[in-house]
Formats: C-alpha cells, structure tokens, sequence
C-alpha cells in the first residue's frame, strides 16, 4: 500500500525519506508547482530576513548571496534549510506562522525583508504590524497547479498527505472520485478544512504543524489500520 505525498518538492523528497525509513512505500506527485517570480533582490536596509517555507529559502538562495543576516523561520524545516544554504544566525519559531509572528514581535530589531509566496497562507505582515515591526513582504515566488496524474493512475494509493490548505483545495477536486479510499492525513486543521465535507475513509490532523509531527501521525494511523 502506499501513501501519496502531495507537497512540492524538496520537501516532499524528506517526507518520504521520513516515510521509507518507516517501512512505507510513497508516491510524489505534487499538487503544486513553485516558480520564481523576481529577479535579484536589494537588501540595502534591511536588519533581518524572515520566511514562512522551505520553498522560500529554495528560491531566495538563488536571487541573493546574503547568509549574515538574522533569520526567523517558521518551522523545523525552513531553520534546516537555511542552515544549508550557509546561515548562522537563524531563530526558529518551531511552529506556525503564528508562532513566527510572537517570535519576531520578541527578537525581531530594525527592518525586515519577508521574501514571500504570491498567495501567502497566512498574513505575516499583519500580524506583527501592531506591535511595531517593520515587515516588508516582498513576492519571489509562485506555486500553480499541476494534475495529480501519477496518483490518479495509481491502484494502491492508501493514504494522501496534505501540507497547505491550497493543496487540500486541489485535492478535493482533482481526486474527488478516489477520496473515499484514502486515510487523510493533514498537516493543520487549516489543511485539514477544506476536505471536511468530502468523503474519506478517514481524514486526522497532525498534533503540531511540522513535517516529522506529520509521518508520525502517519505511522500511528496506517499501522493501526493494518
């Protein structure tokens, strides 16, 4: 049986290493595609970076040669990320954007750049803006849709692993007819939302929003269902 992982990659090459290494077969067939969208960056100003993803981290390194500054990331997986690409003063807020927010409003100093996706899931911005910090988001890239075919094509598909609330729009629609078959396994309630009034075998929502939160839900779940 095999779990479908619907992230983008890198990311979805570490879930399903997490997954292997668990005796689970996968299958990586993304929901979304990432595309840049800017050109080299200024960050003359700028005290500190923040970021909400790997993806970001991904296409930032490519547009500027800047590892000195302060980092906040949003989770484990952006901190290790930027972490390889040669940062060393990252803070890792080990959640949410949420969590971000509430750390950049305590350690946050001076002007921050937020190197952003076109459609942000969360409004970061907004939320530190009351408390006086300086955000500035600038858009570097794009996720667009691309067909599951891989997935739909495949028989054994036992479980579906959703990461963003967007993909879980995209699923929902795009595998209407096989959701009534999968074990739903969600990063968040906000990823988990969009497929609530759908019909799966089941659908369960990872204890905390980070990737290994996530396999370990899975291994719990399937294993049970075995």
């Amino acid at each position: 049986m095999t779990i479908w992982i619907t992230r983008t990659r890198p990311g979805a090459d570490r879930t399903a290493e997490r997954l292997a290494s668990e005796g689970f077969d996968t299958l990586i067939d993304p929901l979304l595609e990432v595309r840049p969208v800017s050109g080299a960056l200024d960050l003359s100003g700028f005290t500190g970076l923040a970021f909400t993803g790997p993806n970001a981290v991904e296409i930032f390194a490519g547009l500027s040669p800047e590892r000195d500054m302060p980092a906040f990331a949003v989770g484990d997986a952006t901190a290790e990320a930027l972490t390889q690409i040669g940062f060393r003063q990252v803070h890792n807020a080990r959640g949410d954007v949420a969590a971000l927010a509430r750390l950049m409003i305590e350690e946050a100093k001076g002007r921050i750049l937020y190197p952003a996706p076109a459609e942000p899931a969360a409004d970061l911005p907004g939320l530190v803006a009351p408390f006086g910090i300086n955000l500035d988001a600038r858009c570097i890239y794009e996720t667009v849709p691309v067909p599951p075919l891989r997935a739909l094509a495949t028989p054994d598909l036992e479980a579906v692993m959703i990461h963003s609330p967007r993909a879980a729009h995209l699923l929902a629609e795009a595998a209407a007819d096989r959701l009534s078959d999968l074990v739903g396994l969600a990063l968040s309630d906000a990823c988990a939302a969009p497929l609530r009034t759908r019909s799966m075998k089941s659908l369960v929502v990872a204890p905390f929003p980070d990737d290994a939160s996530l396999v370990r839900l899975a291994v719990d779940t399937l294993s049970k269902a075995r």
